[in-house]
């Protein structure tokens, strides 16, 4: 039997896919600025802060692009779920009429 909604398949794929991709980069960059906070402030003096203040900033940022890459990418990972989750249901009730409707003759 072919599958129907090839469309929503392939969205749902992506979705997923960039839910993987979001959460590898939040990571990298979180460790990116984990790195730089922990530089001995030498980054941080560019942007007119002390060693101090850009350390603490660096630790706040980094746990700030975990926590929020981290929910962007459940949210889009989310999203891939749901739409194969709502096209199993869509196949299932589908197939359900066809049962009925053959057991009906």
């Amino acid at each position: 039997m072919k599958k129907r909604f090839q469309v929503l398949r392939i969205i749902a794929t992506i979705f997923r896919v960039l839910g993987i991709v979001i959460a590898a980069f939040a990571l990298v960059a979180a460790l990116v600025t984990l790195v730089m906070a922990m530089a001995g402030g030498q980054v941080w003096k560019l942007v007119g802060m002390d060693a101090n203040t850009g350390f603490f900033s660096g630790l706040v940022a980094a746990f700030l692009e975990i926590l929020v890459g981290a929910l962007y990418a459940l949210i889009l990972y989310g999203y891939g779920e749901l739409i194969s989750l709502l096209l199993a249901l869509e196949e299932n009730t589908h197939n359900t009429v066809l049962l009925l409707e053959k057991s009906a003759k």
